[in-house]
């Protein structure tokens, strides 16, 4: 009698237990995911909508010149350069007959036209080279304004003692010199501003990129959030530490 109460029993446990395992095995199987979901994940940034492009085409933009225009201008400014020196080298204070104190603010004037020529010369010949430089175009920009006003100061010097002759030349030297500025001004403002340009977008999308992880950076209640340190996967091949050989020969048996 109590062998056959005890086979009853078991035989009314025996679907809780089927259903204890089966429900065992189901709870079992999402280790698998959550193991595959402990994997480094990476996250897609969304590109923020402020940001902007760099500029496209350069062509069509005000002051844009070839490489070749920019090579050819500074040709022509080489020649107005030996110009200027050659008329530099014609003038002699002696014949113009002027007083002590103008003669040394002359000389003064003199010098520093040469000096200005020799700085301009550097210039141009370095922006020969890089003439998408706006940093040497500026400098060469730079040092036709300074030999400008000493050439003027010397051209009405010769106007004031009557060389009439000396001054017509001076003042077509100067006239080329101006006229060099100006046509190198709008390729110098074409540089600055293309450059000025692509550094104000490179900032925005900085700018952009920062809000961007700083706000995935942090959960919803302001806290930050933590990364996880990983282990980095090497998928190259290990090469095996070579084992230092002696060259001990062998001990020869007695």
């Amino acid at each position: 009698m109590r062998t056959f109460a005890l086979f009853i029993a078991l035989a009314l446990l025996s679907p809780g237990v089927l259903r204890a395992q089966a429900s065992g095995q189901a709870a079992q199987k999402p280790a698998s995911t959550t193991a595959a979901g402990d994997q480094i994940q990476t996250e897609t940034i969304k590109v923020p909508e402020s940001m902007q492009a760099p500029p496209k085409s350069m062509a069509n933009q005000p002051g844009y010149m070839e490489p070749a225009q920019t090579h050819h201008l500074l040709i022509k400014l080489w020649q107005a350069e030996q110009r200027v020196k050659d008329l530099a080298n014609q003038i002699h204070p002696e014949q113009l007959k002027m007083s002590p104190g103008v003669t040394a603010s002359f000389n003064s004037d003199l010098d520093m036209l040469r000096r200005s020529l020799d700085s301009l010369e550097k210039s141009r010949a370095m922006f020969d080279t890089r003439v998408d430089s706006e940093y040497l175009g500026f400098e060469t920009y730079a040092g036709i304004s300074e030999v400008l006003p000493s050439l003027k100061r010397l051209t009405e010097t010769v106007s004031r003692y009557n060389n009439l002759s000396l001054e017509g030349e001076l003042n077509q030297a100067w006239n080329d010199m101006l006229t060099m500025q100006q046509s190198l001004k709008p390729y110098l403002t074409f540089l600055l501003h293309n450059h000025d340009q692509i550094f104000a977008t490179m900032e925005m999308n900085l700018a952009g990129c920062q809000n961007e992880l700083g706000y995935k950076d942090y959960n919803s209640n302001g806290a930050p959030k933590y990364m996880r340190n990983v282990l980095p996967n090497f998928n190259g091949r290990r090469v095996p530490k070579k084992t230092e050989t002696t060259n001990t020969a062998p001990k020869s048996k007695p």
